[in-house]
């Protein structure tokens, strides 16, 4: 048998064809044993991209933006900075024999200073406020974050909002993680803030706002989802001219059962412009994956009709049918996912074990599907269910399927 390498694996599904073995894929490992030091629930952004703490050091120190903006100004600086980062964030993966995971072709600077004058945070970096006191972030005593918007109307988005595409920052990181990923062999996935809309918007406005001008301020949306969109576009751009390929967009659309929003509005104010996303990344030579989480079923035919190359990541829990989705979509979109995180979490290994020779006979044998947990394999998961679902793939997923 010839020797594959994650990149020749992962482009090969893409293609429509058959790899020597079912590929893998995760955002984020988070099991304490194996990296004490990542929590997704407590690593949440309190504004846009920011952690409470820098924050405050911002809002209570003025001047240590300016020193913000010379480092983020100067490419060498900033590549310093995070360079490192891709191969730390990698580390698990490789350890794992994992073909792609998400990383970030840098800082996307889309923000205006004044967030910091006027955003502070209150109980030891547990609370973020806004100038009129207004709660915008909260983390509960077990990790969990809300979000309540910081964004409340559209003076407020001309307030903060201020896309600088051209700025060095946006993707500073892509061509090191390249160098560094072929080294390590492992495929990155780029994500780009602004691709997916809905996700992004209801982060910046909260829930109960966004839908209210969804409703009675159509205008102002549309013209903000086109703004998004001309940054996206122009980012990517530049993200695949240095070398990047595969792009993921996060946009949670779906609950347990149900979407979250109706898929008459969906279509309406967000599908055009991620249609145009996908083209663009094609006309480039890209690929693109979304990651939606929820029950997404409903809404495929119109992943499929806007040219998504893969979704991400059919969770279970919420009612999707991965089998059912594959019969009826396999040929038009890839499928990542769907190991529960439930079952990785109360399961026992021979469960674990059980499920994935359930999905390599059903979903994975015949290709365009590559493995995943449904979101990431966070801090609740045990050890021992994670190295049980890491060797099922192992031993039984090698092509062809026969068992």
């Amino acid at each position: 048998m010839a020797v594959w390498n994650s990149f020749k694996r992962i482009e090969s599904v893409f293609n429509a064809e058959i790899p020597d073995r079912v590929p893998k894929f995760e955002i984020s490992i988070e099991i304490p044993e194996l990296n004490p030091l990542v929590d997704g629930q407590e690593v949440g952004s309190g504004i846009l991209f920011f952690p409470p703490q820098l924050i405050e050091m911002f809002h209570e120190k003025p001047s240590l933006i300016s020193q913000m903006e010379q480092i983020v100004t100067n490419p060498r600086t900033l590549e310093t900075i995070l360079g490192g980062s891709p191969k730390k964030t990698a580390r698990i993966h490789v350890e794992f024999n994992y073909d792609m995971f998400l990383t970030f072709p840098g800082v996307p600077m889309i923000f205006k200073n004044k967030i910091f004058e006027d955003f502070h945070t209150e109980e030891d970096n547990k609370v973020v406020r806004g100038p009129d006191g207004r709660l915008v972030w909260r983390t509960s005593p077990d990790g969990a974050h809300t979000r309540h918007g910081f964004i409340q109307s559209p003076d407020d988005w001309e307030k903060y909002i201020e896309f600088d595409v051209d700025h060095p920052g946006n993707s500073i990181l892509v061509k090191r993680t390249l160098n560094t990923c072929k080294k390590i062999d492992l495929v990155p996935t780029f994500f780009l803030f602004g691709s997916g809309f809905f996700e992004e918007l209801c982060g910046m406005f909260g829930f109960e706002t966004m839908f209210k001008l969804l409703v009675k301020d159509k205008s102002f949306v549309k013209d903000i989802v086109t703004q998004m969109s001309d940054y996206s576009i122009a980012l990517v751009e530049k993200v695949i001219e240095k070398g990047g390929k595969y792009i993921y967009m996060s946009n949670d659309l779906g609950i347990k059962g149900t979407s979250i929003i109706s898929p008459q509005m969906f279509r309406e104010f967000f599908k055009p412009s991620i249609k145009k996303f996908c083209n663009k990344v094609h006309s480039l030579g890209g690929k693109v994956i979304m990651h939606s989480c929820g029950y997404v079923s409903e809404l495929l035919p119109d992943f499929v009709d806007m040219g998504l190359d893969a979704l991400h990541p059919i969770e279970k829990a919420s009612g999707n049918d991965i089998v059912e989705l594959k019969e009826k979509f396999g040929k038009d979109i890839i499928f990542i996912g769907n190991v529960p995180i439930p079952l990785l979490s109360h399961g026992t290994p021979e469960e674990v074990t059980e499920y994935v020779r359930y999905l390599l006979k059903n979903v994975s044998k015949d290709g365009g599907h590559i493995f995943s947990s449904s979101h990431s394999v966070t801090k609740w998961c045990k050890l021992e269910n994670f190295i049980a679902y890491n060797e099922a793939v192992h031993n039984y997923g090698t092509y062809p399927i026969t068992f």
